[in-house]
């Protein structure tokens, strides 16, 4: 488990388990937050008059106590900060609002061929702007805007005073050209997917220190997440969609047969039956399509060597994204069963998590970045 080491990085964490605590359950009393979090009343005391002189938290309406003075509510500043996430995948653009609050205020998805041309950021950037517009944005309170990609971009560039993460895609994206497009935002990170999903994991769950993430989208990757904020990204732990599941399979861009992205990519879960759309899919396997069931069975077992195998490699949980996660999630029994059920002399039995808006963890993922950053750098 993460351990932060100086007084500075204590405050620091211990101010964002606290500004998470209200995120997800809304308004409470210092006592609720000291057994919420764990933390003593005094840390809380003192983390709450930091927050409070910050402007990240205010107080909330009394209630009353059988003994003493009344209890007052700790609410926090919603609208201190607001961050866009952009999730730019080969087939589409996605897009969300977060704020201190819940993880989505809005989303939006785009249908669009990635192509990297002057006319492609173009009409991101007008995407982008109708966005903010459509959602009475205060830009004044627009902390950032950042984009998570699984395309490949340039090698050491940076923008800003971040490094942008090289990926191992074919494609490559124009870092001058986002900066260019950009350049009135706060728009200092490219982040990849991988990590972006990630983030999301830890924005969603402060009690999950390590795991691993899998993403299950029109492509497949992941990560290894170790205490909080260890995240293997440069080594071949990050290629889980390389990972060979059905030997003499359809041959994949790598070169080999039977890898885990030709096998269980969402797209491919439908297109190989000349269906239009996942939903399409599940309605037509719930309805006893005989070729969907086959699809799904065979589909199904492909996936679950893949779980299998990060669970035997790695030992942890292990949390799916992406934007099969949802129709996953209805098989979780299944899955549960297949990848665990024969391991009933392990001395831990580890979890499948699926990750809420799964479509859009990466793009949720990239606009935490900006709420942490600007926590950090409130409390700094």
């Amino acid at each position: 488990m993460y351990q932060p080491k100086s007084l500075h990085e204590i405050r620091v964490y211990h101010s964002k388990i606290i500004m998470s605590t209200l995120r997800q359950n809304g308004p409470m009393t210092k006592n609720d937050l000291a057994l919420k979090t764990g933390l003593s009343l005094s840390s809380v005391t003192n983390i709450l008059k930091i927050l409070t002189d910050r402007e990240l938290v205010t107080l909330g309406d009394k209630i009353d106590s059988f003994a003493g003075r009344p209890a007052t509510y700790i609410v926090p500043v919603l609208d201190a900060v607001y961050s866009v996430g952009i999730e730019v995948s080969q087939y589409s653009v996605r897009f969300v609002l977060m704020n201190l609050g819940e993880p989505i205020l809005a989303k939006e998805k785009h249908d669009a061929l990635f192509e990297n041309s002057d006319a492609y950021w173009d009409a991101i950037h007008e995407w982008l702007e109708a966005f903010i517009d459509a959602n009475n944005v205060d830009r004044g309170k627009l902390g950032g805007v950042v984009l998570a990609t699984r395309l490949a971009v340039s090698s050491g560039e940076r923008i800003g005073n971040i490094p942008v993460l090289l990926d191992r895609s074919a494609e490559m994206i124009d870092t001058e050209a986002l900066c260019r497009k950009f350049e009135e935002y706060n728009f200092d990170v490219a982040l990849n997917t991988k990590i972006a999903g990630a983030i999301y994991g830890l924005w969603e769950s402060k009690d999950l220190p390590d795991y691993v993430y899998l993403s299950v989208d029109s492509t497949i990757g992941g990560c290894v997440v170790r205490n909080y904020e260890s995240v293997n990204i440069y080594d071949l732990s990050d290629n889980f969609g390389h990972m060979i599941v059905h030997p003499g399979g359809k041959r994949c861009s790598c070169g080999r047969t039977g890898c885990l992205e030709t096998q269980c990519t969402a797209s491919g879960l439908y297109m190989r039956l000349n269906l239009s759309s996942l939903d399409e899919f599940f309605t037509e396997l719930e309805n006893g399509n005989e070729d969907c069931a086959a699809r799904w069975e065979t589909y199904l077992d492909d996936l679950c060597v893949a779980l299998n195998n990060l669970y035997m490699s790695y030992d942890m949980d292990i949390v799916i994204g992406g934007t099969m996660a949802q129709y996953l999630d209805r098989y979780r029994e299944e899955i549960d069963r297949r990848v665990f059920a024969d391991y009933a002399l392990f001395p831990v039995k580890r979890k499948l998590i699926f990750a809420h808006n799964g479509e859009y963890a990466a793009a949720i993922g990239a606009a935490a970045v900006v709420i942490e950053k600007f926590i950090a750098k409130k409390i700094s």
